[in-house]
Formats: structure tokens, C-alpha cells, sequence
């Protein structure tokens, strides 16, 4: 068994993308908290030298002892197996929505793929080449178009927030976007100008489906904003003046 610990930690750090660092160091926590059940408080499991050893901790007449365990004898691995794979989902999952949390609150492109009472599912690139599906509550889409949005478009949504969930026992990511924020309005006005533009934005208000008023510090081309304005079919009023510093978009 000892020899294919190395080959163990691999697959973990291959199917769950996680350091071998975390997958060392979550394969002794799991065996320390599995076995200190099975054999009394006290047992603990660490690697040394890329072996794993269980050393268990008493004392008899008051005097402190020390016992290896021998893993061969040990039952339950099928129990521990199953212990390691969700400890190793919940951290992989909780590193992904660490990593997702920085991206909150920017544009994301994405195509409608059901459609319920509830909203909406849509697929969308969260970073370049991953693809995820992401929920919109039916309440994070405007009226206006919560009759014309259908399964096959691809629309802009705004990532609202992203979430560690259980679902039947398992960490998952929730992702959830909208198209009723203001920033999908100064988000898409951005896209349009490009990243070269130094012209900063902020949507002073916005009435969705109706009309948002948009601040900038420059002039806008009439095409960006008509481009905008048919994605969200709204009109877009854009004022050029100062922006203070804390608005800027």
C-alpha cells in the first residue's frame, strides 16, 4: 500500500486541480479524523519521507505511550476513499469560488440553454475557455423582456454574484447574473468604446426597459450607444461632465 501513495496523491492533484501541498496535507487530516474514531482519540497520520504513518497516542498507568498502526490491518477504506473525495470536491469548489469572486460584477456574454417559471439557465465563459452555467432569477430580468428572452440567444448579462452551495451532500459553484444591474449598462458602453478608451462612466440611474442615464467623461460615438441600447432595449442618455472620483466606471 505504502508505495502507491505517490501514485494516490497525483490522481488527487489531477482530478481535483489542487497543489500536492493541499492533497498531502487533507489525506492526513481525513486519516487523522477517521481513524481517531475507529481507535480512540489521540491517532494521528502524517507523512514522513513520502510514508504514511498512523501513530496512535495513550496512556497506561499514567505513563505516555506510543503504537504505529499498521495500515494493512486497517478496515474501512472504501469509507475513507469516499471521506477524501468530497473533502477534496468542497476544497477544490471553495478555491473556484474564491477565484470567481474577483470577477464579480463584470460583462459576460451568454446563451440562453432553458428557460422555466424561475428564470433562466445560461452558459457563459466565466474565465477564457471555461465555460459554466450560471442562473438568472426570472426578478434579475426586466419585464420588458422577460416574455422575448428564449432558449438559443445569446445575450450580455451582468455576473452578479458567485456562491459555494450544497446540493444532495456535494460543495458546488453557484453563479448567478442578471441584466437589470447598472453596471451591465456602463459594462456594455465600455466593450463598445474598447480597452484603449480613457474615458471613465457611470450610470447615474437606470429604469430598466425604460431608460438609464449614463455620466462620462467624454464624448461617446452615436453608434456605441445605439449598439447598447438594442442589446437592452432601453434608451441609453448619455451627459458628458466631470465624474467624481468614488463613480467612476
Amino acid at each position: 500500500m505504502q508505495t502507491q501513495y505517490n501514485e494516490i496523491i497525483n490522481s488527487f492533484v489531477d482530478k481535483y486541480g489542487l497543489s500536492r501541498g493541499q492533497v498531502v496535507a487533507e489525506i492526513e487530516r481525513t486519516f487523522s479524523t477517521m481513524l481517531s474514531r475507529w481507535y480512540g482519540t489521540g491517532t494521528v497520520v502524517l507523512f514522513a519521507d513520502d510514508y504514511l504513518q498512523a501513530l496512535h497516542y495513550a496512556k497506561q498507568s499514567g505513563i505516555p505511550l506510543q503504537n504505529q498502526l499498521d495500515f494493512v490491518s486497517v478496515r474501512g477504506w472504501n469509507t475513507i476513499q469516499r471521506a477524501l473525495d468530497r473533502n477534496f470536491t468542497k476544497i477544490a469548489c471553495l478555491n473556484e469560488v474564491t477565484r470567481y469572486k474577483q470577477l464579480e460584477h463584470e460583462l459576460r456574454w451568454g446563451d440562453i440553454i432553458r428557460k422555466s417559471t424561475d428564470g433562466f439557465l445560461v452558459e457563459i465563459e466565466i474565465e477564457k475557455g471555461l465555460a459554466i452555467i450560471a442562473e438568472c432569477p426570472l426578478n434579475r430580468v426586466g419585464v420588458h423582456e422577460r416574455n422575448t428572452l428564449a432558449v438559443g440567444q445569446r445575450r450580455a448579462f451582468h455576473l452578479r454574484r458567485v456562491d459555494s452551495v450544497k446540493m444532495r451532500g456535494i460543495t458546488r459553484v453557484k453563479v448567478v447574473v442578471d441584466r437589470v444591474s447598472k453596471n451591465l449598462v456602463t459594462a456594455l458602453l465600455r466593450e463598445q468604446l474598447g480597452t484603449a478608451t480613457e474615458i471613465t462612466l457611470y450610470c447615474a440611474k437606470r429604469y430598466v426597459g425604460h431608460k438609464s442615464f449614463v455620466e462620462a467623461s467624454g464624448c461617446l460615438p452615436k453608434q456605441v450607444i445605439l449598439t447598447v441600447s438594442r442589446e437592452l432595449h432601453e434608451h441609453i442618455q448619455v451627459t458628458v461632465e466631470k465624474i467624481a472620483v468614488g463613480n467612476k466606471s
